[in-house]
């Protein structure tokens, strides 16, 4: 017969299980589990352990990456929000890191590993991803307009918008903090354009303004001869017949794409007689002096008329 003590424990664990593994003292004590089983099996080496004040896990689970988010939500309270470069990781938004998780939320003494917004944020801007409650595309990123440099919120800003052209107005009209960074930001933008189509295209497009060429054509549509689109350039300049390629870290790693590239390269190349310039992630991570240097040069000897001239 199972003693009153083992089912609250078994209740407690199944409860647990739907959490990620998860729960709080407050749940402990509404299925009756004594304080003092919950000290004996929080012990080190014991079948739960304490996270955050007041948190536990289940220490028999395989880790969860969002095992600790959840924490530190069930830690702040029902009204918290995961925010900042933590909501910007779960929307997958490009160039941030989350060292510590932040939050917005209206507890005063935080724990460490935990960046505390103070505040509440309103049911309009905020969004769910299983378990997880954070801030909204459109908050998040305004909420990182008052934190990064404004090279790093240009690569929020564009991956936002691949996920939602509709956000540029949104942003643009933003009054909290940062938003003279969000607009000059907004403004590296030609009118109308549609969002880089990855992290490294965006990088790249950082990287020329320093050289001297002007700002490229995005994901220009190529055309056959009955009108068909036949494939899109990342970037060009038709006044000179120049494009780019850039091949990601890990879609251009693979040998079926880039054989597909490379065929893709050929026919557009042939089709339409321009001058292709292919970089990778490390051409530009790494490289950027001579990547930069190399589309200067490139696009300049275009003007002049030499396409091939990119010797002497």
């Amino acid at each position: 017969m199972t003693s009153p003590r083992s089912a609250a424990v078994i209740r407690l664990e199944a409860s647990a299980r739907t959490r990620l593994g998860l729960f709080t003292w407050e749940q402990a004590k509404a299925l009756r589990v004594p304080e003092s089983l919950l000290t004996y099996h929080s012990r080190p080496g014991g079948r739960w352990g304490r996270i955050l004040p007041g948190v536990y896990e289940l220490t028999a689970l395989p880790p969860n990456r969002r095992r600790p988010l959840l924490a530190a939500l069930l830690w702040a309270g029902e009204d918290a929000v995961l925010s900042h470069r933590t909501a910007a990781g779960i929307l997958r938004l490009d160039g941030v890191g989350a060292p510590t998780i932040e939050l917005w939320a209206r507890r005063v003494r935080v724990p460490t590993g935990l960046t505390v917004h103070r505040g509440r944020v309103g049911r309009e801007d905020t969004a769910t991803s299983g378990p997880l409650r954070h801030t909204s595309l459109l908050r998040t990123v305004i909420d990182l307009a008052g934190v990064l440099d404004e090279d790093t919120l240009e690569l929020v800003v564009e991956s936002a918008l691949r996920r939602d052209r509709h956000l540029e107005p949104a942003l643009a009209e933003s009054g909290r903090k940062g938003a003279g960074a969000l607009k000059r930001v907004l403004g590296r933008r030609p009118t109308g354009c549609p969002p880089t189509d990855s992290e490294l295209e965006t990088r790249y497009l950082q990287l020329i303004r320093r050289a001297d060429v002007p700002a490229p054509i995005r994901q220009y549509p190529v055309h056959d001869e009955d009108g068909r689109t036949v494939g899109r350039l990342d970037l060009c300049w038709p006044e000179v017949g120049l494009w780019v390629e850039l091949d990601g870290r890990i879609w251009h790693d693979r040998p079926q794409a880039l054989l597909y590239d490379r065929h893709r390269q050929n026919d557009l190349a042939t089709r339409l007689q321009w001058l292709p310039l292919r970089f990778t992630w490390d051409d530009v991570m790494k490289r950027p002096g001579s990547t930069a240097r190399l589309t200067e040069l490139a696009y300049q000897r275009r003007v002049q008329g030499r396409p091939n001239g990119l010797t002497s």
